[in-house]
Formats: structure tokens, sequence, C-alpha cells
């Protein structure tokens, strides 16, 4: 379920914010969010041709982009371009799939909403915490958009963190979330289209 409201903002025009499943959209989220609506027809998930990232560059460093295939019944979920911000945390998972990368903790965690997502088509935010190197929890949000290829199912899944900066930049280390250990994290950008990705992979 999605709230609306739309206060006042320093410059005196009105700016949108948005809950869904109870929770606030950060900027970043919302970004997307908004764009994912535009590109909706009928509440239906847009067609993944149709995404341009560019159109939310403000969103990208927070942003992971999954590839979600049918496998067994259920579906295989694949990390194929992520923002700066999500290596920060979780560390490089760039072209891995998600069940080798994390161990059993956090995909407990994250896997069900996934799959809720990638069956039904509906958008779902989430409050998560992980622990860090020294065992304290950090907390966060995931917002989950899916997008359909052109059998209208759904094949992507655009996932929009928000991560507290100042805790972010405290981290010493990637969350403790990975089934390897991490210590060093490129930074890294999306900053290719869906479609672009999709020409790689077919080449």
């Amino acid at each position: 379920m999605t709230d609306h409201s739309s206060p006042e903002t320093e410059t005196g025009q009105a700016a949108q914010t948005a809950t869904v499943d109870g929770l606030v959209l950060d900027q970043r989220q919302m970004l997307a969010w908004c764009e994912w609506q535009h590109l909706s027809e009928d509440s239906a998930p847009p067609r993944q041709r149709t995404f341009r990232p560019d159109r939310i560059a403000r969103s990208l460093p927070a942003s992971v982009l999954l590839h979600v295939e049918p496998a067994n019944g259920t579906f295989r979920f694949t990390q194929r371009l992520e923002g700066r911000f999500v290596a920060l945390a979780f560390g490089d998972g760039s072209g891995q799939d998600i069940e080798t990368l994390y161990n059993d903790a956090h995909l407990n965690d994250m896997m069900p909403r996934y799959l809720e997502a990638a069956t039904t088509g509906d958008v779902a935010m989430t409050q998560c915490s992980a622990p860090q190197r020294n065992g304290k929890p950090f907390s966060f949000t995931r917002l989950i958009l899916p997008f359909s290829g052109p059998d209208g199912a759904i094949n992507r899944l655009l996932v929009v963190f928000h991560f507290d900066p100042v805790g972010l930049a405290r981290l010493s280390g990637p969350l403790d979330v990975r089934r390897d250990v991490v210590t060093t994290v490129p930074e890294k950008r999306i900053h290719t289209a869906m479609s672009d990705m999709d020409h790689r992979q077919a080449s």
C-alpha cells in the first residue's frame, strides 16, 4: 500500500513524499518509484525496455539491478549492475547469483520479498538490518521495483536502498552478510541502460 503527501520544500514548491508498505521513501527511492509509476500502465510492472537509467541518475549510487530467471519452480536472482553505495555496504557482487553470494541469514531476510515481487509484479519496501564486522547492527531500507520482459513475466528487479550516510561512511568494511570475506570494495556506478546490458550478454 502506498500513501502520498505533499509538504512544502524550502523553496516553497510542493514536494511529493510517499510511503510503501508503511515505510517512508527517501529522495533516491522516491525518484525511482515515481519513474516506475510513470512507466507503468494500468498498475502493471513497466516493460524493462522502457526504463532509462539517466532519468533516475541520482538514485543509481544506491541501486542494484537484479536479473530474474525462472529456475526449478522458483526464481534465480543475479546481480548485474550495482551502485557505489551498494558496493560499499555489501562488497562487490556484480555478476554473481545472490544465493551463492550471501549467507543464509541474509538470504532469509531478503528472499521472501524478492520472490514475491518476481511472482506478483508488486512494488515492495522492507526495513532491514545486517551485522557490521564488529557485530553491531546496521539498518537500512530496500525498495523493490519489478520490470517485465516482452512476454509480461518479471525479468528484472531494480532495488533502491536507503543507507544512513554517516553510518555508511563509518563502516570499517562491507557488512557481514557474505559467504566469502571481503576486505576491499571498488567504487562502481550504474551507468548503462538495461538494453545495453542485454546487448552485451547476447554478444
